[in-house]
């Protein structure tokens, strides 16, 4: 492992994520702003990016992929129903908190973090190994809408059914379905699988946009920990170690009961120990529930790349 191109991966992600914090703490953005990075990093930059990347993998290769997209739908979808029916046994986080706390250890800050940390390490092909994660992270989203919603929804009907409000399970599925971070990867799928060559200036398009992913995206995750109260508590260290651990060592295992042989296993195992998704903390504001534990795991997990990404990448060596 090149320590030196490590610390050359992490240093800068630091650097950005401490200006977007300080950023937030001197109020140079206000909410909406901050919410407008994010969304331009994940909603238009990144979904180009993994778009590019996705069309650059080989269609041989792209084919025996199988395995390892089941893996990785099984790691963080499969973990997410798991982790959900066990939490919710616990009486002190019953119902919202087991679904936020369900969603924190199966989905992970790849979008955010995974170009960023991955490329300088592990070269291209760590592109793939983040579009194929993000694709299986945007699959177990509208699943944790869906619950969330009727969750929310079952809290009010002590109160008069009210017919305007949407289906939540119509809600989780159209959340998903309008995800650009699903349709990027799965649109750079088909065009490979359809033998579709793009030309040079479309491509140089998408990297444009692209280009913006990395710094806007961890900017932006340091104005929403400058905007979060952080609480240090045992619940706040234990859901901290078990995020960047947890799906990690369920991954490593379904790779060997799947006998999965691919040349992103490696980087997806590294992109399952990044902190939790930002959505997260997203979700626990909305719906006003472990709103500062999240918060405080988001800060703990991110400063916590800087000895998960090398004992990952050690112990996958």
């Amino acid at each position: 492992m090149n320590i030196s191109g490590l610390v050359g991966a992490l240093l800068p992600v630091f650097f950005v994520l401490a200006l977007g914090y300080l950023a937030g703490k001197r109020n140079t953005f206000d909410a909406d702003q901050a919410a407008g990075l994010s969304k331009l990093a994940l909603s238009f930059a990144l979904p180009a990016s993994l778009f590019v990347s996705m069309t650059d993998i080989r269609r041989d290769l792209l084919l025996q992929q199988g395995r390892l997209v089941l893996a990785l739908i099984l790691a963080h979808s499969g973990l997410f129903l798991v982790a959900w029916f066990l939490l919710r046994m616990a009486k002190s986080i019953r119902g919202t908190p087991s679904l936020i706390y369900a969603l924190m250890l199966s989905t992970s800050a790849t979008p955010v973090f995974g170009l960023a940390v991955l490329e300088p390490v592990l070269g291209p092909t760590s592109a793939g190994a983040v579009g194929l994660v993000a694709l299986a992270i945007n699959l177990t989203v509208p699943v944790a809408v869906i619950l969330l919603e009727m969750d929310a929804a079952a809290k009010h009907q002590q109160g008069p059914t009210d017919h305007s409000k949407p289906n939540p399970i119509l809600t989780g599925i159209n959340a998903g379905l309008k995800s650009p971070l699903l349709w990027g990867p799965i649109l750079g799928i088909a065009v490979v699988l359809a033998k579709i060559h793009l030309p040079g200036v479309i491509t140089s398009c998408f990297e444009l946009i692209g280009s913006a992913t990395s710094g806007v995206a961890v900017f932006a995750v340091g104005l929403v920990l400058a905007a979060q109260p952080v609480r240090l508590s045992p619940t706040v260290f234990v859901g901290s170690f078990a995020r960047v651990t947890v799906q990690s060592a369920v991954l490593f295992v379904l790779l060997h009961i799947l006998h999965v042989v691919s040349p992103f296993a490696r980087e997806a195992l590294v992109c399952c120990s990044f902190p939790l998704a930002t959505v997260v903390v997203l979700f626990a504001a909305r719906y006003r529930a472990a709103e500062s534990e999240s918060a405080s795991m988001l800060l703990i997990s991110t400063l916590a790349l800087a000895i998960t990404v090398p004992a990952i990448l050690w112990m996958s060596r």
